[in-house]
């Protein structure tokens, strides 16, 4: 449950910062690119591993959200 939770924070924190990005093409990649993670790992039911998972994806989208921060974009 409680996982489940973050993994939704996750999502939401990506939703919120993508609706930012002015350039609609982009924004609309972004999502559909963090979607298809989200739905890639769907089924995945070991703990740790969702663990991991929301570990990485965490890390990923700072990287990103960075990067769009230091470029400019937002």
């Amino acid at each position: 449950f409680i996982q489940r939770q973050r993994v939704l924070a996750l999502w939401r924190d990506i939703v919120k910062s993508t609706a930012s990005i002015p350039d609609a093409s982009m924004r609309r990649d972004m999502r559909q690119f963090a979607r298809a993670e989200f739905e890639q790992h769907k089924h995945v039911t070991d703990l740790g591993h969702i663990r991991y998972l929301i570990s990485l994806g965490k890390t990923q989208f700072d990287t990103m959200k960075n990067s769009l921060i230091n470029s400019g974009i937002l």
